[in-house]
């Protein structure tokens, strides 16, 4: 299994490098390039689980492979989305909202945190 992650992870590394290049310019006024990789990350991934999973039957190393590896060097959002839908799809719509806004404003946070940390270091 390690093997399939590992495989997954370079090409989604690689894709998510190409893509992004490829999708973002100065004057674009929001980073296409992310967006684009976190829409298709999510996408793939909710294939993967669903088609996967039903119609192939694909074994448990090709879909970690594919969602662990490619979609989580691709894009990080696609397992924070995956998750919020299965939240939601069990019908725990108090906790997909908490997830939903704890996971985005706890992420701004963070990202705030670790830029004041860093310019506190000499």
């Amino acid at each position: 299994m390690l093997l399939h992650i590992a495989i997954g992870g370079v090409l989604g590394t690689l894709a998510r490098w190409g893509m992004s290049g490829a999708l973002t310019t100065p004057d674009a006024g929001l980073p296409r390039g992310t967006l684009a990789v976190n829409l298709l990350g999510s996408l793939v991934v909710g294939f993967v689980m669903r088609y996967g999973t039903d119609a192939l039957a694909w074994s448990p190393e090709v879909r970690t492979g594919i969602t662990v590896g490619f979609c989580g060097a691709f894009t990080t959002m696609s397992t924070f989305a995956y998750e919020a839908v299965q939240l939601a799809t069990a019908g725990q719509f108090l906790r997909t909202a908490a997830y939903l806004v704890v996971t985005v404003v706890g992420c701004l946070a963070a990202v705030v945190a670790g830029s004041q940390l860093a310019g506190r270091l000499p």
